[in-house]
C-alpha cells in the first residue's frame, strides 16, 4: 500500500495541473464605486452624500475628490496637524512644570513660616520658663544669678580642621 494507485496518482496530476486564470495573467482593473454610473442613484441620496462629504470623498458641491492627486496637500495637512500637536503637548508640559515650580515653591514658604513661627514659640517659651524661674528666685532671696537679658554669650572661634 505505499505506493498509490493508478486512480489516485492521476487525480493528484489532475489537481496539480488545475489553473483558474484561463490564459489571463493581468491584473482586474481597480474599481470606484463612486465613478459607476449604475451607483449614481445610491449615490444621489441626501444621507449619503452627507456621509461621503463628512468622510472627506467629495466635496460641497458633490464631486469627487482623487485621494491619489491630492495626496501631497493630504501629507502637508496631516503634518501641520502633528506639528500642532506635538506644540500643544509641550506647551501643556511647560505649564505642569510651571504649576509644579509654583507649588513647590508655596510648600517652602510655608515651611519656612511654620519653621520660624515654632521658632518664635520656642524662644517666648524659653524666655517665659526663665521669667518664672528668675521669680521664683526672687521670691525665694536667690538673685545672684543673672538675668537673661544680661547673659554673656560666648564667642565663637575658629577651628583648624
Amino acid at each position: 500500500q505505499c505506493s498509490m494507485s493508478r486512480r489516485e496518482q492521476y487525480y493528484r496530476d489532475r489537481e496539480a495541473g488545475f489553473n483558474n486564470r484561463f490564459g489571463v495573467d493581468t491584473r482586474l482593473t481597480s474599481y470606484n464605486a463612486l465613478y459607476d454610473p449604475n451607483m449614481r442613484h445610491f449615490f444621489e441620496n441626501s444621507v449619503v452624500q452627507s456621509h461621503l462629504y463628512r468622510s472627506g470623498q467629495i466635496d460641497k458641491a458633490g464631486r469627487v475628490i482623487d485621494l491619489d492627486k491630492n495626496k501631497s496637500k493630504l501629507h502637508i495637512i496631516e503634518k501641520e496637524f502633528r506639528s500642532a500637536e506635538r506644540s500643544e503637548e509641550m506647551r501643556q508640559r511647560e505649564e505642569e512644570e510651571m504649576r509644579r515650580r509654583v507649588q513647590l515653591k508655596r510648600h517652602q514658604a510655608l515651611d519656612k513660616a511654620r519653621k520660624e513661627e515654632k521658632l518664635i514659640r520656642i524662644k517666648e517659651d524659653r524666655k517665659i520658663r526663665q521669667e518664672i524661674v528668675l521669680a521664683t528666685r526672687e521670691a525665694q532671696g536667690l538673685t545672684s544669678l543673672p538675668s537673661p537679658s544680661k547673659k554673656k554669650t560666648k564667642k565663637k572661634t575658629k577651628r583648624s580642621v
